[in-house]
């Protein structure tokens, strides 16, 4: 999904950590549950209960990278998680594994892959009524 940091956490248990915005709207439309959970941080000590582990010193790239863009006055800093790597060919892949619904959602978040990966830079996202992205 597109998601965005939310919160710096320098005093981390797992070393340094960034929050994101889960759930995000589309998470919140597209989901039935009545709690969908929250607290997903990207951090260090390579360790992980749901979040995205990194390695230390990765983390603090990412971490310092993202300071800097927050102190440059960027608000929103883009963080953009895919299942997997979105090529056609994996995508031709995993659609012979999966059920129609997740391919559903997968297909709308594959538009923005595509879109990034062929402009590098921050996509305009908004959310339908449904739940999908749009770009």
């Amino acid at each position: 999904g597109f998601y965005y940091i939310d919160r710096f956490n320098p005093a981390s248990s797992y070393y340094l950590s960034l929050g994101i915005n889960y759930p995000n709207e589309s998470d919140k439309k597209k989901s039935n549950a009545s709690r969908l959970g929250g607290d997903i941080f990207i951090h260090g000590a390579n360790v992980t209960i749901g979040c995205m582990p990194m390695t230390d010193d990765k983390i603090k790239e990412i971490y310092l990278y993202a300071v800097y863009a927050k102190d440059n006055g960027q608000n929103r800093i883009p963080v953009y998680i895919f299942p997997f790597q979105m090529t056609d060919n994996n995508f031709d892949y995993y659609k012979k594994h999966y059920d129609e619904s997740l391919i559903d959602f997968w297909s709308n978040i594959k538009k923005g892959y595509d879109i990034f990966q062929n402009y590098k830079k921050e996509l305009k996202i908004k959310v339908d009524s449904k739940g999908n992205y749009v770009f």
